[in-house]
């Protein structure tokens, strides 16, 4: 095998990781857990996680509508599935207020009502739902007390409770979680996925541009033999992200936002200012070609200048075709197993 000609332009391959490398299914898992335990907590019920993990199937049916939700909600930029359970907490209770919040079926209706850059109503949502409950507006926005106490509701589900309380050294509030971290796997083939990878280095340059942060991103391609491909600097995580929005008090500069890109691309050692300013050799976007799957990939790859690879791979699947087509992706593929063709 060998690597499709098309790639032979570029000098930087930069990857994201759900829906493109990782499948999201243990994410999506975990929002919809999320959400049911925070709405339940709110509500001042406790949860039991086991019996959740034994309904794992049907809590996430039930929140995200067959997954409809998701589908609505990520056509729509929504990139992180911190903001996934976020949002969807927010628009459960401005439909259903607070003391009855249990029908995710106005959640879907509310969704599709709203702009295709839903980054943008994020202040609005939260405004509307003080409105609605009477929760204190500051506590509801996001990154405010709401969003990162449903954060580290998601961090235990994931990461478990031994994993999650040696990472942020305290115990979570409900135990009893075993993290569903240990159960990933490849989106694609990993033998194949291997081979694109030891390919790509020998000639490129192999960066991530990922909305994990760094202890999530980082098994994975260490168990799938992978990481050794990557290069050291270009690993630009979610953790790069909450270092600049700090050092620049700037709180937008997640994607759709070009900067993670733009860090894999320049190195996750370049200055977090100069990046931001565009202060930067920009010829080096020429040759930079940018894997994605969702609308926020490829709007952060647009603005950046930098050319777009679609892979049919992410929560939409084939449905996602007509969208990246209309955005102008320079292609589109169904894996990023097409990156392989046979050789001679």
């Amino acid at each position: 095998m060998k690597l499709a000609k098309f790639l032979d332009k570029y000098d930087t391959v930069i990857f994201d990781m759900d829906g493109v490398i990782t499948s999201e299914q243990n994410y999506w898992n975990c929002a919809a857990l999320t959400v049911w335990e925070y709405l339940n907590y709110n509500s001042g019920q406790k949860i039991n996680a086991t019996e959740c993990m034994q309904n794992i199937s049907k809590i996430r049916s039930h929140v995200f509508s067959d997954d409809e939700l998701i589908s609505v909600l990520k056509g729509k930029g929504v990139n992180s599935n911190w903001d996934l359970g976020y949002v969807t907490v927010l628009i459960a209770w401005i439909c259903n207020g607070k003391n009855d919040w249990n029908y995710f079926d106005k959640v879907l209706e509310y969704a599709r009502s709203l702009s295709d850059n839903i980054i943008d109503e994020y202040d609005n949502l939260a405004i509307k739902c003080a409105e609605k409950t009477g929760f204190d507006y500051e506590w509801l926005k996001r990154n405010g007390t709401m969003w990162t106490t449903m954060r580290d509701i998601f961090q235990t589900w994931f990461l478990g409770d031994e994993l999650f309380k040696k990472t942020f050294g305290y115990i979570p509030i409900n135990t009893g979680k075993t993290g569903l971290l240990y159960k990933e796997e490849p989106i694609v083939d990993k033998n194949k996925l291997i081979a694109i990878m030891s390919l790509l280095s020998q000639n490129k340059r192999v960066c991530t541009g990922t909305g994990r942060p760094y202890i999530e991103m980082l098994p994975p391609i260490e168990n799938w033999g992978i990481k050794q491909y990557f290069a050291q600097n270009g690993l630009c995580n979610y953790d790069n992200v909450v270092e600049a929005e700090k050092e620049l008090n700037n709180n937008a500069l997640t994607k759709p936002h070009p900067y993670m890109f733009l860090k894999a691309l320049y190195g996750t050692d370049y200055s977090n200012k100069r990046i931001v300013d565009g202060d930067y050799d920009k010829a080096k976007i020429k040759t930079t070609l940018v894997v994605g799957d969702a609308g926020a990939d490829i709007l952060a790859a647009q603005t950046m200048g930098a050319d777009f690879c679609a892979v049919l791979t992410g929560i939409q699947g084939e449905r996602a075709r007509g969208y990246f087509e209309k955005l102008g992706a320079n292609y589109i593929l169904k894996s990023v197993e097409d990156f392989l063709v046979e050789g001679e």
